[in-house]
């Protein structure tokens, strides 16, 4: 009786049009994510600003056995950009920035030429040509660890070379959302988290949304973890100077939903340049949003706004149905968490389509693996694979999956034994090559590896993953 109760508690229910038999799908649908594929996070599903359903799965602090709930304040990462942009968008309001000036009107000293042809609008819709952050191969090991004054930090790339001229092709970049967080310093005079909190956070009463840092208490912080075969290991860390604008932030999905409420009703924003924030430019990317439309079945094609976010033990998506106002918001502390097909799932529910879900092989197996060693673990991958296609996900990316948890625990040669499974189940993927010349790569075994590659690519002769690794064994 006290579970039911406890359950009934976690459910949040909406009024008419909103079934229990519904909640109760949604529930039971995240709940396998749970138990067979490791989700560990929390769920809210909204409609106009209304809590439809939300709850917390896993653990905030699993060392101390703090569960998650709805409101538990987990990092958002790249999900912050929307709240750069509505920032922006208001200064452009106001008259205060202009989308089409370039960055030197509003950054003295930063160097030309991008300084002249990168404009605010090139930042915001990823059309600058800035680079990512693998345009600094050191930038995760070393500098993403260190603290970091705002502008000192812009000139660890404002030199780098453009990836194309600006306005030519859409590339995302991080770097270029976080030179938008230090010029809207620059143009208001304010911290970007004065800034957050005066003309976002506390109009709409978000106050469990804020700007993540290390140093402070944080009541309710979601730890972040990283899946390592069947384990749960704390997650590397990393400076959230780095991320100013770009991934820096933390909320709740009960916060998400006060958020979402505000851009339906324009409480932020007129809906003039708001609906700039919604336009789609190069690749269907707006201005810190994704506007796809996305079909469903041959009936049904859907207007979506989303966007994504990863970072050091987090992952997040949040997903807008406009034409119906719902939310979907799944936000995670572990990674990796199946956000998307958790939503997508969610959309079938609420629209009435069959939910398409599949254990992970990858987490059976690991169990296996650990309780009775590689030459069983194989075994039972084999199996799953021969009679349990239909509710287990076999794909080759489920067996990478254990690869590279088993490389990265120096645990070569029995990733080299999953690897050989890739290849046997499918000997014309150019993808099973690779991994199983990676495979033999990390276990020292170059000759193996090329031999591998050289497969790979005669199925597929341009394959830049093999081509790339390759180069590295020059």
């Amino acid at each position: 009786m006290k579970q039911f109760i406890l359950l009934l508690a976690a459910l949040v229910i909406a009024t008419a049009g909103f079934s229990q038999r519904v909640v109760q799908q949604i529930d039971e649908l995240v709940n396998d994510y749970h138990e067979h594929n490791n989700f560990n996070g929390a769920v809210v599903v909204a409609r106009d600003g209304e809590i439809l359903y939300a709850r917390g799965f896993g653990y905030a602090n699993y060392e101390l056995g703090v569960e998650n709930t709805p409101d538990t304040r987990f990092r958002i990462a790249s999900v912050s950009k929307q709240f750069t942009a509505m920032l922006v968008m208001q200064k452009v309001a106001e008259g205060k920035m202009d989308l089409h000036s370039s960055i030197g009107d509003y950054f003295p000293g930063y160097p030309e030429p991008h300084a002249s042809k990168i404009t605010i609008h090139h930042l915001l819709s990823h059309t600058s040509g800035m680079p990512h952050y693998a345009a600094i191969p050191e930038f995760f090991p070393d500098y993403s660890r260190q603290p970091w004054d705002h502008a000192d930090f812009i000139k660890l790339f404002w030199d780098l070379d453009l990836q194309s001229e600006p306005g030519e092709r859409y590339s995302y970049s991080s770097f270029g959302y976080y030179l938008l967080g230090h010029i809207l310093e620059l143009v208001s005079g304010k911290d970007f988290d004065k800034l957050l909190e005066e003309r976002i956070l506390h109009p709409l009463g978000m106050y469990d949304t804020g700007i993540d840092g290390h140093i402070s208490i944080l009541k309710n912080r979601a730890n972040g973890y990283d899946h390592s075969l069947a384990s749960l290991l704390n997650a590397e860390f990393r400076d959230m100077s780095t991320a100013l604008a770009t991934g820096d932030m933390y909320t709740t999905v009960n916060d998400i939903v006060l958020w979402d409420k505000a851009l339906y009703d324009n409480t932020l924003l007129d809906d003039k340049h708001q609906s700039l924030i919604f336009s789609p430019n190069l690749s269907n990317y707006g201005y810190g949003w994704f506007i796809r439309h996305n079909e469903i079945n041959d009936d049904l094609t859907l207007l979506t706004h989303s966007h994504s976010g990863g970072t050091n033990g987090f992952n997040c998506l949040t997903t807008r149905l406009p034409e119906d106002r719902y939310l979907i918001t799944v936000l995670s502390n572990a990674r990796p968490g199946p956000t998307t097909s958790i939503t997508n799932n969610i959309i079938n529910i609420l629209y009435d389509q069959p939910v398409d879900f599949s254990r992970s092989s990858a987490i059976a197996t690991s169990r296996v693996l650990e309780e009775e060693g590689v030459d069983n673990a194989v075994e039972y991958f084999r199996y799953l694979f021969n009679n349990h296609p239909d509710t287990y996900d076999v794909r080759t990316g489920q067996l990478s999956r254990i690869v590279s948890d088993l490389i990265g625990l120096d645990r070569a040669e029995e990733a080299v034994d999953f690897a050989k499974l890739a290849v046997e189940f499918e000997p014309e993927s150019a993808n099973a090559y690779m991994l199983a010349g990676g495979a033999y790569q990390a276990a020292g075994d170059n000759r193996k590896a090329v031999e591998n590659y050289a497969k790979g690519l005669l199925i597929d002769p341009g394959h830049r993953g093999i081509l790339g690794r390759l180069r590295r064994l020059e």
